[in-house]
């Protein structure tokens, strides 16, 4: 079924078909495409509507006041808005209470209020009270049960996004342990580094002055040998002006040994 079956769309040029009659109540919605509370009560008059299906006293429609420009005595001061046209008199117009939630039961006693007829006296199908009462049970009931299944699968959700949420706090806790033990790590490896670096620093001062140490011994050594060299040198001149001088004096006292030979 169709919602359009239900819902009478009212049209400018066809606005006077649902008032001006003198058999037929009109309950009328004031809506409009930008009004975004009034797509909410859609469904509250499509209910309405579904309940006086073929009712020939009353009809229930909707009509967008920003594509229809309205005379002047059926316009409204704010959307959305409900006004109640009667019978035989739609100059005496009703409009519904604003600090009223716009509800089935609530609807259905404004409509009673303010008619001077029982609206299902004249429906084609012969509906009853009863039945009428009966067939708004069973759509609340029906409104009751979504809204419970909705609830449900709304803590359904909910429980899900706990979990997630709780599982995502561990782990958060378990990152935030991690980053602390890093960081308690890489404080450690820092004073280990500056330690190694300071000792590193030492242990090159003390290389350098090793090496400036044997550089000087290594310079000392070579002027020891300079000085032995020329130790040797001067002891082998010495040793060879000794041997001279020996066969000097050998060679006089031979001579004189010789002349005393002669002498004699």
């Amino acid at each position: 079924m169709s919602n359009d079956s239900c819902l009478s769309v009212v049209l400018y040029f066809v606005f006077s078909r649902f008032h001006p009659g003198p058999h037929q109540d009109v309950l009328l919605l004031y809506y409009s495409a930008w009004c975004g509370f009034c797509s909410v009560l859609n469904h509250v008059f499509l209910q309405l509507a579904r309940l006086f299906q073929g009712n020939g006293a009353l009809t229930v429609a909707r009509v967008n006041v920003g594509r229809n420009d309205l005379p002047w005595e059926f316009m409204v001061d704010h959307l959305p808005s409900v006004l109640f046209f009667p019978r035989h008199r739609k100059q005496m117009s009703v409009k519904f209470p604003e600090n009223t939630p716009m509800t089935v039961p609530n609807l259905l006693r404004f409509i009673l209020q303010h008619t001077g007829h029982a609206p299902w006296e004249e429906s084609g199908h012969g509906v009853e009270p009863k039945s009428l009462l009966e067939a708004e049970l069973r759509a609340l009931q029906r409104e009751v049960f979504s809204l419970h299944q909705a609830r449900e699968r709304l803590s359904q959700q909910l429980a899900v996004l706990w979990r997630e949420n709780r599982r995502l706090a561990l782990h958060t806790h378990t990152l935030e342990t991690q980053n602390a033990e890093l960081q308690e790590q890489s404080g450690r490896l820092e004073t280990l580094y500056r330690e190694k670096t300071r000792q590193l620093t030492d242990t090159v001062h003390r290389l350098q002055e090793l090496a400036d140490a044997s550089e000087e011994l290594l310079r000392e050594n070579t002027l020891l040998k300079v000085l032995l060299n020329i130790l040797r040198d001067r002891d082998g001149r010495d040793a060879d002006t000794r041997d001279t001088d020996g066969k000097e004096e050998e060679g006089q006292d031979t001579d004189k040994r010789e002349g005393k030979c002669e002498a004699s």
